[in-house]
């Protein structure tokens, strides 16, 4: 039996520089009408608004999708702001072996995370861009970090086979408490993490299917090309949507 989930994966979005701040901005007025009564009725601390968070997980609850029209409306339009503004939404990752001690969870974020490098990397060559990446920080400690940024370092110098070359630096990484963009970002992996555990294990998570049926086309509609997981015999989020086009978690 797997711990929580059968899949494991990196997402987020990819925002053009120029729009990053308007869109920080977009985002947290979003948040703070979105969830105004949590900001007031559940926030003990009494943070203010940008430093106070909610977690995809959380918010992406079978309750919360199926009772709260406005959290709904409100994703819809958070991922039509992403595509009008020319950003993607971003997303990769692979099932996991059934067995949890089979499932190595170090060598699989490394695995994911230079897999999402190549992939944007990819993209950004074709559209004569360049990128960077911030990551939420983990709370790993050094050696881990050290560890993943070598292995990105090592993609974008001496790979003989596919230089990283429009990465500009290793991806940095910062306190998701203090980025709205990082928040955003979180908000989408609860999202996606739904939509593609329900992808590989529908009979297991029954109850998911409203995820797929609110959102899985307008997710494939904002997608980067190449988002989705990895292993072959699970079928693409966007492979299950032939009715939107190929560049369309």
């Amino acid at each position: 039996m797997y711990k929580t989930s059968p899949v494991f994966g990196l997402g987020g979005m990819l925002i053009p520089a120029q729009e990053v701040r308007e869109f920080a901005i977009y985002f947290y007025k979003l948040k703070c009408q979105l969830l105004a009564w949590d900001l007031k009725h559940k926030n003990p601390q009494h943070l203010p608004a940008y430093h106070w968070e909610k977690k995809g997980s959380a918010l992406f609850t079978v309750d919360n999708v199926s009772k709260y029209r406005e959290l709904r409306r409100s994703s819809f339009r958070l991922l039509s702001h992403i595509r009008k503004i020319g950003g993607h939404i971003f997303y990769t990752g692979e099932h996991k072996p059934t067995e949890p001690s089979e499932h190595n969870s170090t060598e699989t974020f490394k695995r994911a995370l230079l897999q999402s490098i190549r992939k944007i990397d990819r993209f950004c060559t074709l559209n004569n861009a360049s990128f960077i990446v911030l990551l939420d920080e983990q709370k790993a400690g050094n050696e881990w970090r050290e560890r993943n940024v070598e292995a990105c370092t090592l993609a974008m110098f001496e790979d003989p086979s596919e230089k990283c070359r429009t990465l500009i630096e290793p991806p940095l990484q910062g306190e998701s408490y203090l980025f709205q963009t990082l928040q955003c970002a979180d908000w989408l992996c609860g999202l996606i993490g739904r939509l593609t555990t329900f992808t590989v294990a529908p009979d297991e998570f029954e109850d998911w299917q409203l995820f797929d049926m609110y959102f899985a086309a307008r997710i494939a509609d904002v997608a980067l090309p190449g988002s989705g997981l990895e292993q072959k015999k699970w079928v693409k989020l966007s492979e299950r949507l032939p009715q939107l086009s190929a560049n369309d978690c």
